[in-house]
């Protein structure tokens, strides 16, 4: 029986390598601090990664309390298995790669038969 937990270990280290960028995520996360929250900031070891298009998007302008900016999500990203990538209400994961500023909008992890294998993120390309 072929294990195929390697083998598509070894898919995803090949894909990255085909177009490796290392990137160093800095992390912004509210932590839970008595009645209120605490946000700590931090950037995480730099990790290499595969930056892809994964469809094509018209740049959107989007109103901010600050004013506006311009966001387009038209971006993926392809991590190994020990990559540290998160997204959700309570932390900002955002990087700068390829002369641009990326945010994490979401990450699934890649599983097979019950291992991570990797991880696949969508990009939140901003301006």
């Amino acid at each position: 029986m072929t294990d195929f937990v390697a083998m598509r270990r070894k898919h995803i280290a090949w894909n990255i390598a085909q177009n490796p960028t290392a990137i160093t995520i800095h992390r912004k996360e509210k932590i839970r601090k008595g009645g209120g929250h605490d946000e700590i900031e931090r950037d995480l070891p730099p990790v290499t990664v595969r930056i892809f298009m994964a469809r094509s998007q018209i740049p959107q302008t989007v109103s901010v309390m600050a004013g506006t900016k311009q966001t387009d999500k038209a971006y993926s990203l392809l991590a190994d298995e020990y990559a540290d990538i998160k997204a959700g209400p309570n932390v900002t994961d955002r990087f700068e790669a390829l002369g641009e500023t990326f945010e994490v909008v979401s990450v699934q992890p890649q599983i097979v038969q019950g291992v991570t294998v990797g991880y696949q993120a969508d990009l939140e390309r901003v301006k």
